[in-house]
């Protein structure tokens, strides 16, 4: 439905003219001697990118709470 004209057209690109790229994906994996080495670099990766998020959190988590405490003993003083 175009906003301009309120009129129903039809998708100039049908769900089944992509579809068969997705069903003939190959699923991505190593084979054979090289498995373990991916496995254990897949496992690194995510270790690492998630002690790398961690203090990303807690400055999320913690910035508004500081700055509501800076505000409410800034409103106190005014008082």
């Amino acid at each position: 439905m175009t906003v301009a004209t309120g009129r129903l057209e039809g998708a100039a690109l049908t769900r089944a003219a992509v579809a068969g790229t997705f069903n003939e994906a190959r699923p991505l994996f190593v084979p054979g001697p090289l498995r373990p080495a991916a496995v254990l670099v897949r496992d690194l990766m995510g270790a690492i990118a998630i002690v790398l998020c961690i203090p990303f959190v807690i400055l999320a988590i913690g910035t508004p709470i500081a700055l509501c405490l800076r505000l409410l003993l800034w409103v106190g003083g005014l008082l």
